[in-house]
């Protein structure tokens, strides 16, 4: 039976725990704001969130997190490829290339369907706050509740990407500047380091490092 408090409740923690400008979230505004292959983005996007957030709610999210080594993997692991990424920001920002819409947008669309799904599916933020996070609130509201709490949380994954993928475009008069793409590259470098270190200071006291 449909609970609306319950859809409410999860809207509001998908949503809170989606907007954080990540990996993925950084790509999807960087091709919105070059209108370059924003639908099969977005829609990969949501097709992940649906498949993880679900497994969580159904109950994956103990199993994977009973995992012996998981967390460790996915924390020290997952803090690597954010920093690497911080670092491909920080040097396109003071590199002399794709400093413009032309060059700053990835234009193939098999590279750029690639990219997408490397910093959703690398992306430990995104296994540990859908699968993990969002399964494990979800079991207090009860077994009866899943599936209110379900669609809650999809429909902050549909209505947040559809935000940023469809409205930065609005943007792309700004970002005709090079100014404009170094600021932002910088912006996100400046982020990733502040993921990957608060990825460690949130789970890495619990997850020691894999020798």
């Amino acid at each position: 039976m449909f609970n609306f408090s319950v859809f409410l409740s999860a809207l509001g923690i998908s949503f809170s725990q989606i907007v954080g400008i990540g990996p993925q979230n950084a790509y999807v505004l960087r091709q919105g704001i070059g209108r370059s292959h924003v639908l099969p983005i977005i829609a990969i996007c949501i097709v992940a969130d649906i498949l993880l957030i679900a497994s969580g709610v159904l109950g994956m999210g103990k199993v994977v997190a009973g995992i012996p080594g998981f967390l460790s993997v996915v924390t020290w692991g997952g803090a690597a490829f954010i920093l690497w990424l911080g670092f491909k920001s920080f040097r396109a920002a003071y590199g002399a290339g794709g400093m413009s819409l032309a060059g700053s947008v990835e234009r193939d669309r098999k590279r750029a369907i690639r990219t997408i799904l490397v910093v959703t599916l690398l992306n430990p933020y995104v296994w540990l706050d859908t699968v993990v996070l969002i399964g494990g609130v979800s079991t207090v509201y009860g077994e009866e509740a899943n599936l209110s709490f379900l669609l809650g949380s999809l429909c902050a994954s549909v209505l947040w990407f559809g935000i940023i993928g469809l409205f930065a475009g609005k943007l792309a008069p700004l970002f005709e500047k090079p100014v404009s793409w170094r600021v932002l590259d910088c912006l996100i470098g400046f982020v990733m380091l502040f993921t990957a270190s608060m990825l460690i200071y949130n789970y890495g006291l619990a997850a020691p490092l894999p020798l």
